[in-house]
């Protein structure tokens, strides 16, 4: 296939010959695109975000991923318009980038009315999670108080038990979380950006152990007031 400066959507591929064929056509640009200067390919890649096929949606937003967080904000674009399949594929996406720019916006998304949105933005969160953010995200569902939070832990209990146990085990740490319903949009950009799980000793795998969680220097409202850094 040659490259286009406009990758084609689905229509295009169906008009051109057997299904299968543009399919392993679709693959081979898409797997090209990782190698592509990052101006070039996400642009690119964010255009097949848009198509019909799930085959092509996840494709292009693997290789989305494997960008990291230079793809996030083209990303997060396609969560502000565009049909439910690609905000859901965008959510995807960012989930694996995890991004700490792109947490508050997910955790917006969380009670959104239409569930699969709703279900695919835990699921990402749960990416956060995975990846040294698992604090930072029990404390803003601990600040944006009890239904908020009882809404995501009980649509995350549906769909991860696991994890749903883990993170109500952070956010039942008082040590850590300190009063709720302390935070403002500003707080919670800092606790996205800044607050590691490693930097405080907790460890996304290890919290369904019965070994005690660390006893914190202070707890994130203090922290966030400009405490001494742990």
């Amino acid at each position: 296939m040659t490259e286009r400066r406009d990758p084609p959507r689905r229509s295009d591929w169906q008009s051109r010959g057997a299904v299968g064929g543009q399919m392993e056509e679709a693959r081979v640009y898409i797997d090209r695109m990782r190698g592509r200067p990052s101006g070039e390919a996400i642009p690119k890649l964010i255009e097949l975000m848009q198509d019909e096929s799930w085959y092509l949606r996840e494709r292009a937003g693997d290789a989305l991923a494997s960008f990291g967080e230079e793809a996030a904000p083209a990303v997060e674009e396609l969560l502000r318009g565009g049909l439910w399949y690609t905000r859901a594929a965008a959510l995807r996406v960012l989930g694996k980038i995890a991004a700490p720019r792109s947490l508050c916006l997910l955790l917006d998304m969380v009670t959104n009315s239409n569930r699969t949105i709703a279900e695919y933005s835990a699921r990402a969160l749960i990416g956060y999670c995975r990846s040294d953010r698992s604090l930072a995200v029990a404390k803003v569902l601990h600040g944006r108080g009890t239904t908020f939070r009882a809404e995501f832990l009980a649509r995350l209990l549906r769909i991860d038990p696991g994890s749903e146990a883990r993170l109500r085990r952070l956010i039942d740490a008082s040590a850590f979380m300190g009063p709720e319903g302390a935070l403002d949009a500003a707080d919670e950009r800092r606790l996205a950006e800044s607050v590691s799980d490693r930097s405080w000793g907790i460890d996304w795998g290890r919290l369904d152990a019965t070994e005690p969680l660390p006893e914190p220097p202070e707890n994130l409202v203090r922290y966030l007031r400009g405490s001494v850094e742990p």
